[in-house]
């Protein structure tokens, strides 16, 4: 088992029954609550998550009656995560090059997506962040995490197509969280056998590789939400009064 994986796993079993997610970034799921995105998706919306992780954020947005697709780049993770959600029809799940395709990328139009990689994807410039406008449905909405204020400025183009509407700040709770649950591990009483899986996949992570120091030091999360602009026949359409015959 890899370390990502094995620190996944782990944060999952941790923080089992916990209002808390560990993605590529950990995620207070608190934070759903207070997106005002939220009050404008409608009750089967379609939903994409790159970099799903240990796939907590998947079975949320699940459990609200959303529709999910996840893109997962690591075998590993993706095989953990076929294992987690084979009996639930409204996850659906992709390697994470399908948002590269063209072809597959086209098909797709989310009401709402989560970019849970930390912008690493911007950063490595793949094909579907120029074009990311192309899968978020007019007025829906795009989620990143990030862990300073900015994009990278040559990738920084989401402004052109977007509109910044909600900068949420979760760092200090859910580092917290993770310190407290990291720290009492020794004290806390799930299942035994879950109990034991964590401290052997958490055993699995090399301290050498910073997941540890992340733990201890807290990650600082923001979590940035843009949503897209409407064409200006879109804008006038959504003005024009819907005439009603009596």
């Amino acid at each position: 088992m890899g370390e990502s994986l094995a620190f996944s796993l782990a944060m999952d079993l941790m923080f089992n029954g916990q209002n808390i997610d560990y993605c590529e970034r950990p995620l207070s799921l608190d934070v759903i609550e207070t997106m005002a995105m939220f009050e404008d998706l409608p009750e089967r919306a379609h939903i994409g998550v790159v970099g799903p992780g240990g796939g907590r954020l998947v079975k949320t947005l699940a459990e609200r009656g959303y529709i999910v697709d996840a893109y997962e780049g690591r075998q590993e993770c993706l095989t953990h995560l076929e294992s987690m959600f084979k009996s639930t029809s409204a996850v659906r799940l992709y390697p994470v090059k399908h948002l590269n395709d063209p072809i597959m990328r086209g098909k797709k139009r989310f009401h709402a997506l989560f970019c849970m990689d930390d912008l690493r994807a911007f950063r490595e410039n793949q094909e579907w962040t120029e074009n990311v406008q192309q899968v978020v449905r007019p007025g829906g909405y795009f989620i990143y995490s990030q862990v300073s204020n900015k994009l990278p400025s040559k990738q920084n183009k989401l402004s052109t197509y977007f509109n910044l509407s909600g900068n949420y700040d979760v760092s200090e709770r859910t580092s917290q969280q993770i310190r407290e649950c990291y720290l009492s591990l020794a004290d806390w009483e799930p299942d035994s056998d879950k109990k034991q899986m964590a401290k052997e996949t958490l055993g699995i992570v090399k301290s050498g590789s910073g997941l540890r120091r992340n733990i201890m030091s807290g990650a600082e999360v923001r979590y940035v939400v843009w949503r897209r602009k409407l064409s200006a026949k879109q804008l006038e359409d959504a003005f024009v009064p819907i005439s009603v015959k009596v």
